[in-house]
């Protein structure tokens, strides 16, 4: 797909991208009357949380200041419930729009569901000092300006995620939690709550998660399913079936697999999905990813299935394809590589807008041509990519940066490109976005390509793209760079440490000790699935796979980045492959930012970020 060509005043900066303003957690009131959804910039300012308001159709419908979330229609359509942290920053309440606030949750709430007779809440909270999930930023929930704990002190299972039922005339909040349990995920019809449930609370007890049906009024819980991998959106029809997603994944919130339903089994293990939610008792609506593309459907209990909608754009959000279905209606969060994400109506089959705020933004698809880019491994296998150029590219070989992204059971998508993509392109480099194995969006098979492997294949995979772009004369063989975070930046850290193949490196939010990781990242269970091994075997995967341990390789030029805050790739990651490529003579420099997790979100953080890898580009690719 080509964009028009650039007016020669089309000019995009970074100042610019962070105008976005983006639409999410859309929810559609039963009777189709009445859209409600969340819009918050992607940036905060320093010291500050991202604030977020809640809109109703087509206006703000809270004052500004606060951090708005989850927004839940009443069964008959009259209310509307959402989380707020308004009079208490960083810690979110349930509020009933224009009644004000409602109970007396002690903990962080995350999920709002209304009983049938909307005489009552089931409220899913956070303690305070809980983990966020790696997409979250994996900082910890705290409330702004309490008092810091001093000492510190640490010890297992202190911080849970428990259910609260709220009596919405009378406030009365009671904790309703079978002994025992941590519920990460839930949906409730007044009856039983299908749970995604954990024994112990922790952000690495997740990847053991099951399913189960508690039972709220007695306090206790049946375990419904034990899984092979992880578990996602578990979903309680109007008679009671159970049904919930299950894949390989690497981070919470971010599951792309295949539906299952409690006593039918798996359906349709061809779809990658996402999203689901029942359609009576014998169908279910589904969303979710075909390499780039998203999709949404209807999914029978027999496994036949009928898409009503696919494009190489994403519905919903980019980690998580999902729409909202509500009397007769459909409608989602649609953005695209030359459309920024608005809310959209697609009950008709195509997307019409119901919102118009990010108008300011239309140009930026201006400065790049994106194409979908395929090429073939070392292995014969087919891999799919996105290419980013000049939008006037006169076919000479360009400098060209390779962006690996996280997870890695994740994907690059058709989003609309708020990262450095544009920036890079209008600065004259080829950007590739590669999706080796391991990537979503292709399958199961696909997905668990990388287990125990993980820096092999993938690896080769990514490196035959280089040749590929090389071969077709749009790279420039000597000017190539790679970075990425999270996964991404383990990847740009071991890539450097096996190839000389790179003039320029800028891995952030990295991993590169294995063994390190464990023991202090807040997802030790991750590692152990991925690595396949024993973080206390010092012939296993855990040293062979460090990017430290092969420090002495690395001749090219890396520039680390890092959050200090970070729980999910602590900041010691980043130190300890600093330190050893000083000794090992290669130029490095770390550049750490406070008050940052798993990525940065403060204004001033971003720009910087942004500045310092062009500077760092410019320097060794020119």
């Amino acid at each position: 797909m080509r964009a028009a060509p650039a007016a020669a005043s089309t000019t995009v900066t970074l100042e610019s991208l962070l105008e976005l303003r983006r639409p999410s957690e859309v929810a559609v009131s039963p009777d189709g009357s009445r859209v409600a959804f969340t819009v918050a910039p992607i940036y905060r300012e320093k010291g500050g949380r991202i604030e977020a308001r809640l809109w109703l159709d087509d206006a703000p419908a809270t004052d500004a200041g606060a951090a708005d979330a989850a927004p839940a229609f009443s069964p008959d359509s009259s209310q509307l419930a959402f989380a707020s942290d308004h009079g208490h920053p960083g810690r979110m309440s349930v509020w009933i729009h224009e009644l004000g606030e409602v109970g007396d949750v002690p903990g962080s709430v995350e999920t709002i569901v209304w009983a049938p007779d909307a005489t009552r809440l089931l409220v899913l909270a956070a303690d305070l000092g809980s983990d966020r999930a790696g997409v979250q930023t994996a900082t910890k929930i705290v409330e702004k300006d309490a008092a810091e704990q001093d000492p510190r002190v640490v010890r297992p299972a202190q911080h849970w995620r428990r259910l609260w039922s709220i009596n919405v005339d009378s406030g009365e909040t009671r904790d309703v939690t079978p002994a025992g349990v941590n519920v990460f995920e839930l949906d409730w019809r007044g009856g039983k709550v299908a749970a995604v449930c954990t024994e112990e609370p922790s952000e690495s007890a997740w990847y053991d998660a099951y399913v189960a049906l508690l039972d709220i009024e007695n306090g206790t819980a049946e375990r419904v399913h034990e899984p092979e991998w992880q578990l996602q959106a578990p979903r309680i029809s109007p008679g009671g079936r159970v049904a919930w997603i299950e894949g390989f994944a690497s981070d919470r919130a971010v599951v792309t697999g295949t539906v299952h339903v409690d006593g039918v089994g798996p359906l349709a293990p061809e779809l990658d999905v996402t999203w689901i939610e029942w359609d009576g008792d014998d169908a279910l609506w589904y969303a979710g990813s075909r390499r780039s593309a998203s999709h949404f459907g209807r999914l029978a209990l027999d496994g036949t299935h009928e898409e009503l909608f696919a494009d190489d754009a994403v519905l919903g959000v980019r980690y998580q394809q999902r729409v909202a279905v509500g009397g007769g209606r459909i409608v989602t969060v649609y953005e695209s590589p030359e459309r920024p994400p608005e809310v959209v109506d697609l009950t008709s089959g195509a997307p019409e807008p119901l919102t118009s705020l990010n108008d300011s933004l239309g140009e930026v698809g201006r400065v790049f041509e994106r194409r979908d880019y395929t090429w073939e491994s070392f292995d014969g296998t087919e891999i799919q990519g996105l290419l980013y150029l000049p939008s006037e590219h006169d076919g000479t070989a360009l400098p060209l940066v390779v962006y690996v992204h996280g997870g890695p059971t994740s994907t690059w998508s058709a989003q609309f490109p708020i990262s450095h993509w544009p920036l890079l392109a209008q600065e004259g480099y080829a950007v590739l976005l590669p999706n080796p194995r391991g990537s979503s969006g292709r399958g199961q098979e696909f997905a668990r390509a990388n287990l125990g492997d993980m820096g092999g294949g993938d690896l080769k995979d990514i490196l035959a793209g280089v040749d590929a772009l090389v071969r077709d004369g749009i790279a420039d063989d000597d000017r190539i760079a790679i970075t990425g975070g999270s996964y991404g930046g383990f990847m740009s850290s071991w890539a450097v440490t096996q190839t000389d193949r790179f003039a320029a490196a800028a891995p952030f939010a990295v991993v590169t000790d294995w063994t390190s990781f464990h023991y202090t990242t807040n997802i030790g269970q991750f590692d152990v699935l991925f690595l396949q091994g024993r973080p206390d075997d010092p012939s296993g995967p855990y040293p062979r796979w460090s990017p430290v341990f092969h420090a002495r390789n690395v001749k090219t030029p890396t520039l680390i980045i890092h959050g200090a805050d970070d729980l999910c790739t602590p900041l010691p990651q980043a130190t300890e492959f600093y330190n050893a490529l000083v000794e090992a003579g290669s130029e490095v420099e770390l550049v750490i930012y406070p008050r940052e997790g798993h990525g940065w979100t403060e204004r001033e953080h971003q720009i910087d970020a942004w500045n310092r890898m062009r500077d760092w580009l410019a320097k060794h690719l020119a």
